[in-house]
């Protein structure tokens, strides 16, 4: 199955990333990773048309275009994921255990997902995934370390619902009322139970709830769009938990344009798109032309690799059966 990078729920429309999104990247515990190559303007095209193809079953044209993206220097675990996918289904077992080693290379760390994804059926008896598995276990299991696993589930509880709620409102392409309305029924309890734990303990950073948790509890905020107050609250608290090194700088640009487009002023990042005449754009931006040197500055693509993400996850989505 294709890791669509879930948390559509991050962009404005519904919004972005498990794993990538998707949760934040782990750390490594042992030495600084080696810094990737500068990925060409050709590789990630190459890249997004591989993606693209992927999510439509055309394994035999992506698989050569997500080869052309690594040489190019497209380094990314869910590409490499996805190349795995595609090569296991095109019965190239060999091939497809070298993508998922470089998937967990560069920091695959979902386990649930690798065990029961049935696109790489070919490759698990081969020699050597067992032991890739068990990297991702271990890799998975340091995203759940907390202080306070209760807590820490019940926010993961939580952004399960979330998900839930905007999947079901992508699947009918945003036109069923029944399902806005539970969307924003989830969004306010939501809203109101982590302004409890908020106000009792602070913000509940990887310390206290781990990666995973801290990232649902981002992700909570980010989706309480119906107490702005609340947003613009917690948005001075996440600064300083990136800051000691507990929160994502990526997390950060996503809420720190959330509060402003929900303030009525111009974003700093795009994040937050819209649809115009049919076109996905970025909502009123401040210094458009300086857009992508802000967003390299916090480990985002470019707003145009962006918006044609965020199309290609749309599309996959809407083409899912329930």
């Amino acid at each position: 199955m294709r890791r669509i990078i879930a948390l559509l729920a991050a962009l404005n429309l519904v919004a972005c990333a498990h794993g990538g999104g998707a949760a934040p990247e782990a750390a490594s515990a042992t030495k600084p990773a080696a810094p990737k190559p500068v990925a060409t303007p050709e590789a990630k095209a190459a890249a997004s048309e591989a993606s693209g193809l992927a999510m439509k079953g055309d394994n035999a044209r992506a698989l050569p275009l997500f080869r052309s993206a690594w040489e190019g220097g497209v380094r990314s675990r869910n590409l490499a994921y996805n190349a795995a996918c595609a090569a296991s289904l095109l019965a190239e077992r060999e091939e497809a255990l070298v993508w998922l080693e470089r998937a967990v290379e560069e920091g695959f760390d979902d386990a649930k997902h690798l065990h029961k994804d049935p696109d790489l059926s070919n490759v698990r008896s081969l020699p050597g995934y067992a032991a890739l598995e068990q990297r991702v276990i271990a890799a998975e299991a340091k995203q759940y370390e907390a202080a306070d696993p209760v807590l820490r589930d019940e926010l993961l509880k939580r952004m399960d619902e979330d998900q839930a709620a905007r999947s079901a409102l992508v699947a009918s392409n945003f036109q069923d009322e029944a399902a806005k309305a539970k969307m924003m029924d989830v969004d306010a309890r939501n809203t109101t139970w982590l302004k409890g734990v908020i106000a009792k303990q602070g913000w509940p950073g990887s310390a206290l709830v781990g990666r995973r948790g801290t990232f649902a509890a981002w992700l909570l905020v980010q989706h309480a769009d119906q107490d702005v107050a609340f947003q613009s609250e917690v948005l001075p608290m996440l600064e300083k938990s990136v800051a000691r090194g507990e929160g994502s700088a990526k997390d950060l640009a996503y809420l720190t344009d959330r509060v402003l487009v929900n303030t009525g002023k111009p974003q700093r990042y795009a994040t937050q798109l819209e649809e115009v005449d049919g076109k996905t754009v970025p909502k009123a931006l401040e210094d458009p032309e300086k857009v992508n040197e802000r967003r390299a500055a916090v480990g985002l693509d470019t707003l145009e690799e962006y918006i044609a993400a965020f199309e290609r996850m749309k599309a996959a989505a809407t083409q899912q059966k329930p």
